[in-house]
């Protein structure tokens, strides 16, 4: 535990002069400095300003009560460790102190030894919590820079002539789920991840796993050998998560989408007529065994239809509204954006619902 360099001022308030200058002097004699006050007006006046780690304050006042005043302390700098000070042998008065989250109690009249104890164990109470705080904020730093780093990354290329809408929305910061839009000879990949757990170190798999994604649809512009590839390396090189995925490779050319999923939730197709689910053969989650097979399968697409890709944080279930409330947006041609909207809409009015907040994700690409 890191110690404070300079020994702080100490705050007093205690209606009774002669109490509050004999405690000053014994401060002294420790080597703190202290300021007093007979009135808690000035006291609470000063501390605003200073927010002093340690205030002496007495209980019984004729205008009030300290028990009164010390949430006002504790609200104000939660750090700042409050000792009470009283003649009086009340139990309540303790239990009180104690449920409003004061430090430490003292008895009046006390020695030099009682405030020498009292004023370390604040003290070490008021470095470890300040330590913590540093600790917290340290930590809130890296995840704010963290998913900065991972939007930046996850950022969306030009696509055209598709217009494509994405949203990715972490738990907490860093998302497990991640996605891919890549173009390679004409060909266009989308696919949609979704790591086991969230977090920083699912994000961080995310983040290889795009790599291994685009590495491999530059291989081979099919989506069971990108699914392949992502296994291989999350199963042997990783060995600790394991992900869903759906990925479809758009082939302008032949007017066909060619798609493959391993675990993930159907991707959904909005044609004019209606939507139609990409549910044909599924293979196994990935990162689970080294030599998996993900069955492809071809649908064909007419200009204007929306492909819809999600994970379950977003939809987990084949009757949620929102896929006919899409459906009857596209069978009156409405723009993407309405789309996107709707969902928008439905993510915030069930988010309180879900027993357990997991990343939400998902892409919509307008063909």
């Amino acid at each position: 535990m890191t110690s404070l360099s300079i020994k702080p001022e100490i705050l007093i308030i205690d209606d009774d002069r002669d109490v509050g200058e004999a405690l000053e002097i014994l401060l002294v004699k420790l080597g703190y400095n202290s300021t007093f006050f007979d009135s808690v007006d000035r006291g609470k006046e000063y501390f605003e300003k200073e927010a002093n780690p340690i205030v002496f304050l007495d209980i019984h006042m004729p205008r009030t009560s300290g028990l009164d005043v010390l949430p006002y302390f504790k609200n104000l700098s939660p750090s700042t460790q409050v000792i009470m000070m009283t003649g009086e042998r009340d139990i309540n008065d303790v239990m009180t102190s104690l449920t409003h989250k004061a430090s430490d109690f003292l008895l009046k009249p006390f020695s030099l030894q009682t405030v020498r104890i009292a004023v370390q164990r604040a003290l070490d109470y008021y470095t470890l919590v300040k330590e913590k705080e540093a600790r917290e904020e340290s930590i809130l730093r890296d995840l704010r820079l963290a998913s900065k780093i991972q939007r930046k990354i996850l950022s969306v290329p030009d696509l055209s002539p598709y217009k494509v809408l994405v949203d990715n929305i972490p738990a907490s910061f860093v998302s497990g789920d991640f996605y891919v839009l890549s173009r390679s000879n004409g060909s266009v990949m989308a696919m949609l991840g979704d790591i086991e757990d969230h977090g920083v170190t699912s994000g961080l798999i995310g983040l290889l796993m795009t790599s291994v994604a685009r590495e491999a649809f530059r291989e081979k512009e099919d989506p069971s050998h990108v699914l392949r590839k992502m296994n291989m390396e999350l199963s042997s090189e990783i060995g600790t998560h394991s992900l869903t995925a759906a990925a479809a490779v758009i082939r302008p050319d032949q007017k066909k989408i060619r798609y493959a999923r391993g675990g993930h939730p159907f991707p959904v197709l909005y044609r004019q007529e209606g939507m139609e689910l990409l549910n044909k053969k599924s293979g196994q989650l990935l990162g689970i065994m080294d030599d998996l097979d993900f069955e492809a399968h071809e649908i064909s697409f007419q200009t204007g239809d929306i492909l819809f890709l999600y994970s379950d944080g977003l939809l987990n279930n084949l009757s949620s509204p929102l896929f006919a409330e899409l459906e009857q947006l596209r069978k009156k041609d409405r723009p993407i954006e309405e789309l996107q909207a709707a969902i928008q809409i439905y993510s915030k009015a069930t988010l309180p619902t879900r027993e357990f907040r997991d990343d939400s994700s998902y892409i919509l690409i307008q063909l």
